[in-house]
């Protein structure tokens, strides 16, 4: 009988210990089970920590690029017309990344094609800015070719100026030269002498003046254009004023001017004499008076007599 009381107690602390065992394998995996699950909480909480700090990052990358882009733009805008293209490239690059970064929570997926397209963004920017810098060297090079050509077009323009004045100079010095001149000027009162005969005499009374006598010699001139030359006497009273009751004129050095008597003769480019009567035209004062001679534009000689 004790045998037997024996025997179940053994088997009590068997099963005792069974059950020990069992509800301490039961702890241990309930134990276990609860720190990985605490584990892989802390690690999605990390995970979406580590998320959120990337997008971040995407985005202060993104608003860099676009500060960058802006001021390119802004110290270019000369060349924005050609530059549209790649601008709207870069404008439609940047507003895709936008709406990929304006949700809230990024997959791996999507944080991962967000970060691809930022740094395509990136490569999209740099070329724009090798596309400035090639732009840039070439209307550099346009300006200086455009100024070697200014440059050359002034020294032609400076040049052909310098030949016209020359070509100018050289008629000026022709025509000076083709120009009449008259010399051995004299001029008189001459009156007529009746007695004994009619007879032209000189006199230096002024009342006893019936024509002035011009006489004058043109100089031979080989280069002056031979044909009918109009002669233009003019005489000037000893008070300044021409003496004519006409009003007829002649253009010299520009201005029409009153002249005397005309006479018209054919010169040949040899020594021609000639003498001109201007008749008495009034009353003549006493004093000095001035003649002058002009032909095709310009005064040709002078001379000076006294009527007393």
């Amino acid at each position: 009988m004790e045998i037997q009381q024996n025997e179940k107690d053994k088997k009590s602390k068997t099963y005792l210990m069974i059950l020990i065992g069992a509800l301490f394998a039961l702890n241990v995996g309930i134990g276990i089970n609860l720190w990985l699950g605490n584990k892989e909480k802390e690690e999605l909480k990390t995970q979406n920590l580590t998320l959120t700090n990337d997008k971040k990052v995407l985005q202060a990358e993104l608003d860099k690029q676009i500060a960058e882009l802006e001021t390119m733009r802004s110290e270019n805008q000369g060349l924005n017309e050609q530059l549209s293209e790649k601008d709207n490239a870069i404008q439609e690059k940047i507003k895709q990344i936008k709406s990929m970064l304006v949700k809230g929570k990024l997959t791996d997926a999507e944080f991962k094609k967000a970060k691809e397209e930022i740094l395509n963004l990136r490569s999209q920017i740099e070329d724009y800015k090798n596309k400035i810098a090639e732009l840039t060297q070439k209307n550099e090079e346009l300006t200086n070719e455009n100024a070697g050509l200014n440059e050359t077009l002034t020294t032609e323009q400076a040049r052909s100026a310098e030949k016209d004045k020359a070509i100018e100079s050289q008629k000026k010095t022709i025509s000076i030269a083709k120009r009449l001149h008259a010399s051995s000027i004299s001029a008189a009162a001459v009156r007529e002498r009746k007695m004994f005969g009619k007879k032209e005499v000189e006199t230096d009374k002024a009342n006893k003046v019936e024509e002035i006598r011009v006489k004058f010699t043109i100089d031979k001139n080989s280069i002056s254009d031979a044909g009918d030359k109009d002669l233009f006497v003019k005489i000037i009273g000893p008070d300044g004023s021409p003496i004519t009751t006409k009003m007829q004129t002649t253009k010299v050095d520009g201005t029409e001017t009153l002249y005397t008597e005309r006479k018209t003769i054919d010169y040949q480019n040899e020594k021609q004499d000639n003498v001109v009567y201007c008749k008495k035209q009034g009353v003549y004062p006493k004093g000095e008076y001035t003649v002058e001679i002009f032909t095709e534009g310009y005064k040709i000689g002078t001379s000076k007599f006294i009527l007393r």
